[in-house]
């Protein structure tokens, strides 16, 4: 007979501590490769749901409890069991009185959790629905972000005496306006087969593109020390895309090298492109790198130093930009190596490119 899932998660600190292979599965992960604690994304409904359990003090929880997961191949939701851990116990992990046992009954929409065609999992109504939900309520407060931003970035009740403070006024009210293109993308239609919003294709000036995503990255780059440049081919084309994923894209992969390079290290943004062929927009550190390919879409970082494949979360960037990249009629290609950095490319064929 095969085990359970079953997994052990500290709530108070965000993260798996204990998992058997058949958990690691279910969430999506290699078991031969997965390095525990797991740290979880803060605003994981599963996370959420235990925290608030955490706070409340319930010691004894229902016979099952709902959680939702985000997973490399997208939300899964699962029927559970569910018990605290007393205090005094978990001592390998510090003797933390956070820590649930879950085990994993049934997936809510069906047992197993059985995945789509194209390898991720069908989102069940519930999901939906919150998602919308969430869309919803985020909308408003982005709205009011970008109206204020656009106060101070147009300096309606003075100068504001620094160019820097109107270059970040900008900056705040551009990357707000990305993240509410993104949650009205959400709100707009129903999830494609893909589980990817419809896309709104136009023709679009790819070196924009990348420097308004560099303006958005570079305060990160330089509180982690990094070297952000950019390299840009002379008389770049237009591309066939949509903007809204294309930047997401971007910014994917310029946080995911930020996040695991190491101070002093190089983060290079370029847009190479010959003549006939493609054009590649290319995101390259001078990090730790990753283990092989197939890894590298699971959240497979190989760390030193400051960073260590412990912190690696599930992984959801990677495998989000190749689905965008595809949707948009690109490739996503990854050279890297342990020691060497990494190298992450879209690729948009000869057919995305408006002739010059």
């Amino acid at each position: 007979m095969h085990a359970r899932p079953s997994l052990t998660i500290d709530a108070a600190q965000g993260r798996i501590v204990e998992a058997n292979p058949a958990a690691l599965a279910a969430l999506g992960l290699d078991a031969a490769s997965a390095r525990l604690p797991v740290v979880l994304d803060r605003g994981m409904p599963a996370l959420q749901h235990l925290k608030q359990r955490l706070a409340a003090c319930a010691r004894q929880l229902g016979p099952t409890e709902t959680l939702t997961f985000w997973t490399p191949q997208g939300v899964r939701q699962f029927h559970c069991h569910v018990r605290r851990v007393p205090g005094g116990q978990g001592e390998s992990q510090g003797g933390s009185q956070s820590l649930f046992v879950v085990r994993l009954v049934e997936g809510v929409a069906g047992k197993g959790l059985p995945a789509a065609a194209n390898g991720a999992a069908p989102p069940a109504p519930k999901e939906v629905a919150a998602t919308a939900r969430l869309a919803h309520e985020l909308r408003t407060p982005l709205s009011a972000v970008i109206a204020y931003a656009e106060v101070l970035k147009d300096e309606h009740f003075g100068p504001l005496g620094n160019q820097r403070y109107r270059d970040y006024a900008r900056n705040i009210y551009d990357s707000a306006r990305h993240a509410l293109g993104v949650v009205d993308g959400m709100l707009a239609s129903s999830p494609t087969p893909s589980g990817l919003p419809e896309l709104a294709f136009t023709d679009l000036d790819p070196a924009r593109i990348v420097e308004s995503c560099l303006a958005v990255a570079r305060p990160l780059a330089d509180q982690a020390g990094l070297e952000l440049v950019a390299e840009m081919a002379p008389r770049t084309p237009r591309i066939v895309a949509d903007e809204v994923s294309l930047k997401q894209m971007l910014l994917n992969l310029l946080t995911n090298a930020i996040k695991f390079a190491r101070r002093g290290d190089r983060v290079t943004v370029g847009v190479a492109y010959e003549l006939g062929g493609p054009l590649r927009i290319a995101v390259a550190d001078t990090g730790p790198g990753m283990r092989e390919p197939p890894l590298a879409l699971e959240g497979g970082r190989a760390g030193n130093g400051r960073c260590k494949v412990r912190n690696a979360g599930l992984g959801i960037g990677l495998p989000l930009t190749r689905a965008l990249a595809e949707a948009n009629g690109a490739a996503l290609v990854i050279d890297s190596a342990p020691g060497r950095g990494t190298r992450v490319t879209i690729a948009f064929g000869k057919d995305r490119v408006v002739p010059v």
